[in-house]
């Protein structure tokens, strides 16, 4: 468990620090996707509500200190994404990945309408369009990541705490 966890801890982290760094050319309306949200779906859906939740504490710590954003609606939108994830994940099909995607780009969305309590913007048409283009890129950059992080996960899990 112990492995699992610094995994997790250590992808966190590595990949709130590559959501800020993402190349612009890469960007849709100058928004780069949210890493930290394709981590919290591979996790929650496979790993179950406490996993989920765990690693919703350490994505907000990781895009909290790399990026500069209020903490409060970072570990509210996070924990209680990760926790709402893996309590999903018995129902629907974590392993298809499509599924995923659309998961990444709906909690993406919701994330950030659940920051927007915490933290509400100057004007309004700004913010949703960064929104809606930050979940269509979540959505479509966590096919590959999805790929590259489910069998991690799968293989630093103990054989019978494994949701297929």
């Amino acid at each position: 468990m112990f492995w699992l966890y610094l995994t997790e801890f250590a992808l966190a982290v590595i990949l709130g620090a590559w959501q800020f760094a993402w190349p612009t050319w890469l960007r849709l309306f100058e928004q780069p996707p949210d890493l930290a949200v394709i981590l919290l779906v591979v996790v929650g859906l496979t790993r179950g509500p406490l996993e989920g939740c765990w690693t919703g504490l350490v994505t907000a710590l990781a895009v909290g200190s790399v990026g500069g954003t209020p903490l409060g609606g970072l570990f509210v939108s996070h924990m209680g994404a990760g926790t709402v994830l893996g309590l999903l994940g018995g129902r629907i099909f974590p392993d298809y990945i499509p599924i995923a995607m659309l998961v990444a780009a709906a909690a993406a969305l919701l994330m950030n309408i659940v920051e927007l309590l915490f933290l509400p913007p100057a004007s309004l048409a700004p913010w949703l369009t960064a929104t809606v283009s930050q979940a269509v890129m979540s959505g479509l950059v966590a096919a590959p990541f999805v790929a590259l992080l489910r069998p991690v996960m799968y293989y630093f899990s103990p054989a019978g705490q494994r949701r297929a």
